[in-house]
């Protein structure tokens, strides 16, 4: 009984070294852990304190670009302007779109020979036949 005992006691003594060395690593490793995410916490300041940096910047821009649009919209004729809001209000983003390979690519369709050499003259505002949005020839840089 005591050779049982004893062997019990050498596996219990080795499962507490087992143990204990266990517990040594998952503080090592609980340290390197929380380096880590010092690390990313600062790295995270930083990057948070550039995007805010670029928040302010795009917000100063949006306001001088709204007083520009301000500015041009009371040198434009009021007629106009209704127009462009009729459109607007159902095309949304895509109220002026550009003629490429004799396509609208607001609707994506064709357009027949009158209306692109109507856009290509560019006298007047020219409208989609198909769409009804504002066209207009993208200048193609070589």
């Amino acid at each position: 009984e005591e050779e049982i005992i004893k062997e019990q006691i050498t596996f219990a003594n080795e499962e507490i070294e087992r143990l204990e060395k266990d517990v040594a690593n998952k503080k090592e490793q609980l340290l390197a852990l929380d380096e880590q995410i010092k690390g990313i916490s600062e790295k995270i300041a930083e990057i948070s304190e550039n995007v805010s940096i670029e928040v302010e910047n795009i917000e100063k821009q949006r306001v001088d670009i709204f007083e520009r649009k301000n500015s041009l919209i009371n040198e434009v004729n009021p007629k106009i302007i209704q127009f462009y809001e009729k459109i607007r209000r159902w095309a949304g983003n895509t109220t002026v779109v550009p003629v490429r390979k004799q396509a609208c690519f607001g609707c994506f369709m064709k357009l027949n020979d009158k209306i692109y050499a109507d856009v290509i003259r560019a006298e007047d505002i020219t409208v989609c036949p198909h769409c009804g949005r504002i066209l207009y020839i993208e200048k193609i840089e070589e």
